[in-house]
């Protein structure tokens, strides 16, 4: 009787909500087309108008949307499965979550154990998908009602791509055989990681109904958060009391990821031949990037090629969601040129500040550069952000704080050139950094340069930053004498388990002795893992380095989960297939085994030939 009485009054309240919508609807069209009399609404009263629904509803949904979660808390599942679901559950981070979650789960006891753990990883899924579909449906009505939106519709935008890749997820399920467990991990990963971005969003805002939207979304999103993080935690125990070495390497043909093509492969190695051509000058296809990006088919099977002519393009591209299979090609580093100045300063936040954004999956490019204009006091403004799967080769992203914004998914970025001061390379994907050439700027005053800042939220995300065979070192206009007023490091942890690893690099005199910095507002240093592993060159010394207890040097056993083939799943094999060109003396590989002297020949000729264009063009 209770349950019927709070259901009713749930809807009552709901229709007296949206009939207060139609009537503030009616109110605008009448103020609008009718000129100013005495019977036209005040402005204060359609404040009033607008105002009460929102607080109404902020109030009120935590309550009026829980009667269905509050009976279903009630549903024990049957005597003969519980142990098995307790037993699961105790490996997850939220135990009391996961035993609701799967309070209804229809099991069959005939069934293996594994099956059993497959079928309740589904289960988990496809009610993390009802959470976050319910949570969207109630996020809409919000923003209707709103007036500071911007933010939320990007939460709103964070949430669709969040359940496309809970959907993704759970599409293997479907099909014969083991379902691909690392790929699954990756998408899950990645939609946690859209959940957080979107609560990190509202950190910055002092407006009223702002903070009381954050505490909202706070509220609706965590449980979605902790749900997927029950998942992963489902993955990892199915993956250490099964068959591992089937299941770590299921979706992935020939040690090559499973969004790669043997195509894909020749079109990295080669230039491909072109669909449509951009250049500024009218002879292609079109004169802007965002044009050609905008005709290309959605979810198109097949790779769409968009060549790039040399110019300066000034625009911010989107490769949105549903333009998949996307390939970027330029001239060159210094010919093919996409510039944009959005920044924090501008109020821009730091996930819209992107010249580029990638958002569509299995994207590549090549030989371009990507550019933030902004200078250094304009605080956060990212180059490239990527929320997807991608690989990039030949190309250079320049910034200053915040370069590169490794988002989500997994990414690979090959014989590229970063440059900037603060956290410019950061996020949360899966992304290897292999023979990169890392350029360290001037910051300004009051600042110390890091390098990387990685934001993995969950000890069962599959996430990190991995630096292999790169070189760091200052940017040639900062000069040794300015170095000395500024500190530099290879890092700090952006959230608490925070992940990065320096493999088999060159590191420049500007590193400080104690290579890390904590970073205590957003981390706790006993969780996370920094490694190094037989760096060489002046910076290289670990014996000042910081003594957390997640921070290790020249372990073998610490540096096999992070090669190329083992984090991104047999990438490395790829990446060999692919037989890309390299240039004798550019990298810190053909530097290792040479004298101090020709190793700062090696660096300066590198510099030389890749950082041209910065020195003539880039923001000083």
């Amino acid at each position: 009787m209770m349950k019927f009485f709070v259901s009713h009054l749930s809807l009552s309240i709901c229709s007296i909500l949206y009939v207060w919508l139609l009537t503030l609807g009616r109110l605008a069209m009448e103020s609008s087309s009718v000129k100013k009399s005495s019977r036209s609404p005040s402005s204060s009263s359609l404040a009033l108008i607008t105002i009460i629904p929102v607080a109404l509803l902020l109030i009120l949904s935590p309550w009026l949307f829980s009667s269905h979660h509050n009976h279903n808390h009630n549903h024990i599942p049957p005597l003969n499965v519980r142990p098995f679901i307790k037993n699961t559950c105790t490996n997850t981070l939220y135990p009391s979550l996961c035993f609701h979650t799967l309070s209804s789960i229809p099991l069959n006891l005939h069934h293996d154990n594994h099956t059993r753990l497959r079928h309740v990883l589904q289960f988990a899924i496809h009610k993390t998908i009802n959470r976050a579909t319910k949570s969207r449906s109630r996020m809409t009505a919000l923003t209707a009602l709103a007036q500071q939106t911007n933010w939320v519709n990007n939460c709103i935008d964070l949430l669709d791509q969040t359940i496309y890749e809970l959907q993704e997820s759970i599409k293997p399920f479907y099909h014969l055989g083991p379902p691909p467990y690392a790929t699954i991990k990756n998408l899950l990963s990645g939609a946690m990681t859209n959940e957080n971005t979107c609560i990190d969003g509202f950190s910055d805002s002092t407006h009223s109904q702002t903070c009381r939207l954050a505490r909202y979304f706070q509220k609706s999103l965590t449980p979605i958060m902790r749900m997927i993080s029950n998942c992963l935690a489902i993955i990892n125990h199915i993956e250490t009391s099964g068959p591992t070495r089937l299941l770590s390497q299921a979706g992935y043909r020939d040690h090559v990821p499973s969004w790669m093509t043997a195509a894909d492969r020749r079109l990295m190695q080669t230039p491909p031949p072109p669909t449509v051509v951009v250049a500024m000058d009218g002879s292609g296809n079109f004169t802007t990037i965002s044009a050609a990006v905008s005709m290309a088919p959605n979810r198109s099977a097949l790779r769409y090629v968009i060549q790039i002519k040399p110019g300066i393009y000034n625009e911010n591209v989107v490769i949105p969601r549903q333009k998949i299979n996307i390939m970027l090609v330029g001239e060159g580093m210094n010919s093919t040129i996409i510039t944009g100045s959005r920044n924090f300063v501008d109020g821009y936040t730091t996930f819209t500040s992107a010249t580029l954004s990638v958002i569509g999956n299995n994207f590549l490019a090549r030989d371009l550069t990507i550019i933030n204009t902004s200078g250094p006091e304009k605080h956060q403004a990212v180059a490239l952000r990527v929320t997807s799967d991608a690989a990039f080769y030949h190309c250079q992203f320049i910034s200053h704080q915040d370069t590169l914004y490794a988002h989500s998914l997994s990414q690979l970025y090959r014989e590229c050139a970063i440059h900037g001061t603060v956290d410019f390379i950061f996020g949360n994907a899966a992304a290897i950094f292999e023979r990169c050439l890392i350029l360290v700027r001037k910051p300004i005053p009051g600042q110390k340069n890091v390098i990387t800042a990685q934001g993995r939220l969950d000890p069962n995300q599959n996430t990190g930053i991995s630096l292999q065979d790169c070189t760091v070192m200052a940017a040639p206009d900062f000069s040794i004498t300015e170095r000395s007023n500024f500190s530099t490091f290879l890092g700090r942890p952006w959230r608490n388990y925070s992940r990065t690893i320096v493999m088999r690099s060159y590191l420049g005199d500007i590193i400080d002795p104690r290579g890390w910095c904590a970073w205590n507002k957003y981390s706790n240093l006993d969780t996370v893992e920094y490694i190094e592993y037989m760096n060489f060159g002046p910076g290289a010394d670990t014996k000042s380095r910081v003594q957390w207890a997640g921070y290790h040097n020249n372990s073998t056993t610490d540096v096999d989960n992070f090669t190329i083939q083992s984090f991104l799943h047999g990438a490395n094999e790829w990446l060999k297939s692919t037989d890309l060109p390299l240039c004798s003396g550019l990298y810190a590989k053909d530097c290792k085994s040479a004298s101090a002297q020709d190793n700062e020949d090696c660096q300066i000729q590198y510099c030389l030939i890749i950082y041209v264009y910065c020195t003539n063009v880039a923001p000083s």
